[in-house]
């Protein structure tokens, strides 16, 4: 399939031969090559199908992810949940996806004792993601990090809303 798009750049099947390649390789669990390949299909001109750039995406956020680019994750999850139709049952996932892909960065930024842009990161969960489980425990470490800060009326506030948000999470005991 990439020797049969390198040979017919021109070719009207080549957006596709490589999205199937792309997915294979992604299968196979050759990353690297996956995520290549799929910024191959999303640099052609003309742009390709929607259903094609979203599997390219989805194959480019997935790889992301999995090799702690979580800002790059977070930017292709956004690409693919604008690709993916309101009813498809994929959004719930890729939805998730991206409220981890930003919790991730929060956690990142709390490991090299950047409370505040941990603070932002953890904050911007309700934002991408409202609806996400991993919204409670984001805010809780926000109003952590806030804690750690001395930020009491921050915290008092994330912690307040938690308490009424999520009255039945394991943390409450600890809010």
């Amino acid at each position: 399939a990439l020797r049969f798009s390198k040979s017919f750049p021109q070719d009207p099947r080549g957006a596709s031969v490589l999205t199937n390649a792309a997915e294979k390789l992604y299968a196979l669990n050759d990353t690297e090559r996956a995520s290549a390949v799929a910024r191959q299909v999303l640099a052609l001109q003309p742009p390709p199908p929607a259903e094609q750039r979203r599997v390219a995406w989805t194959v480019v956020a997935h790889t992301s992810f999995e090799k702690g680019a979580f800002v790059d994750a977070e930017r292709a999850y956004g690409e693919v949940l604008a690709l993916t139709p309101e009813k498809d049952t994929a959004r719930g996932a890729l939805t998730e996806r991206l409220a981890a892909s930003v919790y991730k960065q929060g956690e990142s930024a709390r490991e090299k004792g950047q409370l505040p842009e941990a603070i932002g990161h953890y904050t911007r969960v309700a934002s991408v993601a409202p609806a996400s489980p991993v919204r409670a425990t984001a805010q809780y470490d926000a109003a952590a990090a806030m804690l750690a800060l001395k930020d009491w009326d921050g915290a008092a506030r994330l912690l307040e809303d938690f308490r009424t948000r999520y009255p039945k999470h394991p943390l409450q005991a600890e809010v």
